[in-house]
């Protein structure tokens, strides 16, 4: 058991010594490939602007570390010179979001057994909220972007996002004509992002400006 656990440099002392014959096979990956099999496996249950999200960071680690580097090979040291890098080129935001993902993947190395750590375990990655982005857009500024839409599907788009509070595009692009229960003046709006908190949905008033 404790031979799995520790790092290369000490096993080649001890295949040296001649001991090679107990240490259990060490399966490896690289950066690149270890993490495009990674999205690959979480499509099934993952919206597309989170892959796109997990692609992202994938970018900065190759782009950092080199598509053939072996997960093995970075150390937490590696780990913090890879954020401090990524300071200079983001919004904190962005930084933690980039940091979280890189814990959650090489986490799931560890757990696969081509990983002896994960480096990324005691980085900090800081907050995701980003409050200098938030504005109050008045009703006659949404008025005029909604005159200047090319067609009745931009002005939809925009009256949804503003008085409707659909993510864009995640929730939007999923809604469909079965959703809207004239009726009764509802809208079921199909939400991936809670999805896993067992809110898959929820209900809102078809606001007489959406309709």
């Amino acid at each position: 058991r404790w031979l799995t656990t520790i790092g290369d440099d000490l096993v080649a002392k001890l295949t040296y010594a001649g001991f090679g014959m107990f240490i259990p096979t060490r399966e490896s990956a690289t950066l690149k490939a270890f993490w495009d099999a990674y999205v690959e496996s979480r499509k099934a249950d993952t919206s597309s602007g989170t892959i796109d999200n997990f692609r992202q960071t994938q970018r900065e680690l190759v782009s950092y570390f080199g598509a053939e580097r072996d997960l093995r090979k970075i150390s937490e040291g590696d780990a913090d010179d890879w954020r401090q890098s990524l300071t200079p080129k983001f919004a904190p935001a962005t930084v933690s979001k980039l940091v979280k993902q890189a814990r959650q993947v090489f986490k799931y190395a560890v757990r696969k057994g081509v990983a002896d750590r994960n480096p990324f375990a005691e980085v900090k990655a800081g907050s995701q909220q980003n409050d200098a982005r938030k504005c109050f857009i008045e009703r006659g500024t949404i008025e005029k972007v909604i005159q200047a839409c090319p067609d009745a599907e931009w002005r939809l788009i925009v009256s949804l996002a503003r008085y409707g509070g659909l993510r864009t595009p995640s929730e939007m692009l999923k809604l469909r004509w079965g959703d809207i229960d004239w009726d009764k003046r509802r809208i079921t709006v199909i939400s991936p992002k809670t999805k896993k908190q067992g809110k898959p949905f929820r209900v809102m008033p078809l606001f007489s400006k959406l309709e």
